[in-house]
């Protein structure tokens, strides 16, 4: 084997061990960044997730906690746009569409009124998308079940499907259920 050869070798295997190296490091930071985020220190959060964002800009996750954190600080315009992004994948995550109806929701509410009908659309839109993504998602049918209720019927809004939304809740979550059936019966008056 000529010297080219092995040398060549010898350097495949450490780029290797640098990709390894790297994608570990990248994989603890984002850990890290999730952490921080949960234990509700958003500024040292949103440091971890934009140098993150540096090295990895189409990663669902970095998009997601960002949207979190614009959510949190109630700039919901900036939210839909990381919500938008960690969608972009094109899989179902029903965490990821039920967050950006929640952005889409106070966003409409701060809107004029001739743009809350298109944006309330929306609001609906993906709610019943996280829905689709995983049936068993109780917060995601809660918020769908509260859409039915509160928006008017040329907006989606359904008594019907407000209480298909409750048995849904209760099937999955008894306590969470009993809540939903109250909250029907309330606004029902």
């Amino acid at each position: 084997m000529s010297l080219f050869l092995k040398l060549a070798g010898v350097l495949f295997l450490i780029f290797l061990i640098l990709l390894s190296t790297a994608q570990t490091e990248t994989q603890d930071n984002l850990e890290k960044g999730i952490q921080l985020f949960q234990d509700s220190k958003p500024a040292q959060a949103r440091r971890i997730f934009e140098l993150l964002l540096e090295q990895q800009a189409t990663n669902p996750t970095i998009a997601f906690y960002l949207g979190r954190i614009t959510f949190d600080e109630q700039d919901y315009e900036q939210a839909i746009v990381w919500f938008k992004k960690s969608l972009d994948t094109g899989q179902c995550h029903a965490e990821y569409s039920l967050w950006l109806g929640r952005a889409y929701g106070y966003y409409t509410q701060q809107a004029s009124i001739f743009r809350q009908p298109f944006l309330a659309k929306k609001v609906q839109r993906h709610f019943e998308r996280a829905v689709s993504c995983d049936p068993n998602h109780v917060a995601a049918r809660w918020d769908l079940m509260e859409y039915y209720l509160k928006a008017p019927g040329f907006l989606g809004g359904s008594t019907k499907k407000a209480k298909e939304q409750a048995t849904a809740i209760q099937q999955r979550a008894p306590q969470e259920g009993q809540r939903a059936w109250a909250l029907i019966a309330e606004l029902d008056k």
